[in-house]
């Protein structure tokens, strides 16, 4: 199973950046892994307008057979060990792609919350996008070095 994050907007802090990427080369060395990033609209005074354009990007990504997971505060928490168990849940169902969507400044329209399969939350605190795309890089990292049993989360 093949996974993708999508993200609206780049990041804008250059260190979290780069740990994003070095997470993501970490990723690799379990299992297929992508990072993308798609283009945040401009807020011309219509949120809807904006939220729909970012939609019809996120749809261009997606495969009508993905398990799509939207990163949204209003989502399930798991603990590292839970999460690393989800993903092989949905390994075990073939599922060929998981999509994991990282929304923009403005949240996800109504489109996308109906395409998703599930939403997902990081905590229940807030972060910026720049910090919980990192956090988020992190934690899948995490549970593929506890799929694979490797000592990194020291369990």
């Amino acid at each position: 199973m093949h996974i993708k994050l999508l993200m609206i907007g780049k990041n804008k802090d250059s260190f979290a950046e780069a740990a994003i990427v070095e997470y993501a080369n970490r990723v690799e060395r379990f299992n297929g892994f992508e990072i993308k990033y798609l283009k945040e609209a401009k807020n011309n005074k219509n949120l809807t307008a904006a939220m729909d354009v970012e939609a019809d990007n996120i749809f261009k990504e997606l495969s009508p057979n993905d398990y799509v997971i939207l990163l949204d505060e209003k989502g399930k928490v798991y603990t590292s060990v839970q999460f690393a168990a989800k993903i092989e849940q949905l390994r075990l169902k073939n599922f060929r792609q998981l999509v994991y969507i990282a929304g923009g400044a403005y949240g996800f329209s109504e489109k996308v919350y109906t395409r998703s399969n599930e939403l997902f939350a990081l905590s229940k605190m807030t972060f910026t996008h720049t910090h919980a795309r990192l956090i988020f890089a992190e934690q899948i990292y995490r549970a593929f070095t506890i799929l694979n049993k490797h000592p990194y989360h020291h369990i």
